[in-house]
């Protein structure tokens, strides 16, 4: 099969700001005295909190598209105008929230992310990871984890992380929103950067509401799309997105719920396209194996491709984002950031092979899988 990467020229250029951008983020290590950057690191949660805190508060919401004096702003929230203050001018010291002039502030680029209505919100990203449920494991479980290998989330709240969504509705609520504002993270370049057009029907794994198959149609006419996830994820799709959507589009979309460690939606015909989008990563390799074995049997006697969208770590001098990424599966999941060989490893025990990794505008790549 020919190649399925697009854009090539704008990719190779993204990679290379990506790659300048890292060196820059690594002078502070060159220039900070070793003591001062130890320090900063250490002391680094006190800016996740801040930044939690603000989020949960609604601030960037209250501040809205005005220039706004804190204690108006405490007013309206109900909060200590000297606290709020301080909170806001140490999140506008580090780029969050712009201080305009003395105790007056207003969104920036970064804090307009924290808005409820913007179309880049990751809003329940911050909420999530900084949540009580997810905070408890990093603080009272990574070193004992250490020392026994066991998921610290588990050791934290005595099950799994998807058992414990099950139990619990608020927070199930709350992943289910932070998964959908992946794609803010990510950008939408891989609706650009991969060929979707070679394809009829897309079925989109873990593919939470649909808003990604949604904007893979919308772009080609020619696809219908089959939304599979959780039932609770999917039950109430249809109804958010009637009257968001147009009807024509919401026509050539379908929904299902299950489990993909049990079973996955059968291929139609070799024109299909089965995409797992920052699904494997949360998955050791085990769970993943299982998911692979349930895909080829969907598959039967058809020859599908399969696009996987997750990161490709570097087998050293990792991207910092990425090993981030690889520590948050660590304490939440059996997953990891996979380098190519340990995709290549992993896909051939499920039966697959590695057709293509394609490059995309982001730190995420689209691995082309068939077998």
């Amino acid at each position: 099969m020919a190649t399925l990467q697009r854009n090539s020229f704008k990719v190779k250029a993204f990679q290379y700001a990506l790659r300048f951008a890292n060196v820059l983020s690594l002078l502070p290590n060159k220039l900070v005295p070793p003591p001062v950057r130890m320090i900063k690191i250490g002391s680094a949660y006190w800016q996740s909190r801040a930044l939690y805190v603000a989020t949960e508060l609604g601030v960037a919401d209250a501040i809205g598209d005005e220039t706004i004096v804190s204690d108006e702003i405490a007013e309206e929230l109900n909060l200590h105008g000297d606290y709020l203050y301080r909170l806001l001018r140490m999140l506008a010291s580090i780029g969050v929230f712009e201080e305009c002039d003395e105790r007056c502030f207003r969104n920036n680029k970064r804090s307009h992310c924290l808005r409820t209505d913007s179309p880049q919100s990751v809003r329940e990203m911050v909420l999530l990871h900084n949540s009580p449920e997810m905070s408890r494991p990093w603080f009272e479980a990574l070193g004992p984890a250490l020392r026994s290998g066991e998921v610290p989330f588990m050791q934290s709240h005595g099950e799994e992380l998807f058992d414990y969504l099950d139990h619990y509705s608020e927070f199930d609520a709350l992943f289910a929103g932070a998964m959908e504002s992946v794609e803010s993270l990510t950008g939408t370049d891989y609706l650009d950067d991969f060929d979707w057009s070679r394809f009829e029907r897309l079925v989109d794994i873990g593919g939470s509401n649909g808003s990604k198959a949604l904007a893979i149609l919308k772009r080609h006419p020619q696809m219908h799309a089959l939304v599979f996830d959780r039932p609770q994820v999917t039950e109430n799709a249809v109804a958010y997105w009637r009257d968001r959507v147009d009807a024509e589009l919401l026509a050539r979309v379908s929904f299902a719920g299950g489990d993909m460690l049990e079973t996955i939606p059968a291929a139609h015909s070799d024109s299909d396209i089965f995409l797992f989008f920052a699904i494997f990563h949360g998955m050791g390799d085990t769970q993943a194996e299982k998911i692979l074995t349930n895909l080829r049997m969907a598959c039967s006697s058809y020859r599908p491709t399969i696009a996987i969208i997750d990161c490709v770590a570097e087998a050293q001098r990792i991207n910092p984002a990425v090993a981030s990424f690889d520590m948050q599966m660590l304490i939440g999941t059996r997953g990891r950031e996979r380098t190519e060989n340990e995709w290549r490893t992993l896909l051939a025990r499920g039966g697959f092979m590695l057709q293509e990794i394609v490059s995309l505008r982001t730190f995420a790549r689209l691995l082309v899988v068939n077998f």
